[in-house]
C-alpha cells in the first residue's frame, strides 16, 4: 500500500469509528431554546424495514426519512429525499421539526431512519428518541451501505 493510501484509508477510519461515537456535551451557552414536545413514555414503537419495503415507500412519497449519520457523511451522500437528524441533540431536532413529523403521520407516511450499516447504533438511538416524543418509527435494515451497494437512488 502506498503511502497516500494508508493515509487516506487511516482518515477514513477514523471517520468511521467517530460517526458511532458519542457526542461531545453540550455547550450550554451556545445552545439555542426549542420547546421539547412532551415526552409520551415510550409510546410509539420502533421496528425494521427492508430495503425494497422503503423504495416502494420512497417510489410512492409515503416516506419521511432521517438520516441519523453525522452531517459530514450526509454531506457525502445520502438517500434521496432523506433529512439529515444526527444523533447528536436529535430531542431538539426532533422538536424543531415536530410540525413536519406531525403533517407526515397524518398523511400517512412512514416514519424511518437510517444509519451506516447494520453496526451502527445512531439510527435505532434516533427511532427510539421518536418513540418517546410518541412517533412509531422504522430503521432501515443494512443502512446506507446496503442501499449504496443496491445502487438505488442517492443525492
Amino acid at each position: 500500500m502506498t503511502r497516500r493510501r494508508s493515509c487516506l484509508f487511516a482518515i477514513a477510519s477514523t471517520l468511521v469509528i467517530a460517526s458511532c461515537a458519542q457526542p461531545a456535551p453540550e455547550n450550554h451557552a451556545t445552545a439555542v431554546a426549542v420547546k421539547k414536545p412532551v415526552l409520551m413514555n415510550g409510546r410509539g414503537k420502533v421496528t425494521s424495514l427492508s430495503l425494497t419495503d422503503l423504495f416502494a415507500l420512497q417510489q410512492s412519497g409515503k416516506v419521511l426519512l432521517f438520516d441519523a449519520r453525522p452531517g459530514f457523511f450526509y454531506g457525502l451522500g445520502h438517500i434521496a429525499g432523506a433529512i439529515s437528524l444526527p444523533k447528536p441533540h436529535c430531542d431538539t431536532q426532533i422538536a424543531a421539526r415536530e410540525g413536519e413529523i406531525k403533517a407526515a403521520h397524518a398523511a400517512g407516511k412512514t416514519i424511518v431512519v437510517y444509519c451506516t450499516n447494520l453496526l451502527c447504533p445512531d439510527a435505532r438511538t434516533v427511532a427510539t428518541h421518536l418513540a418517546d416524543f410518541g412517533y412509531s418509527s422504522s430503521v432501515l435494515s443494512g443502512g446506507w451501505d446496503a442501499w449504496k451497494e443496491s445502487g438505488l437512488p442517492t443525492e
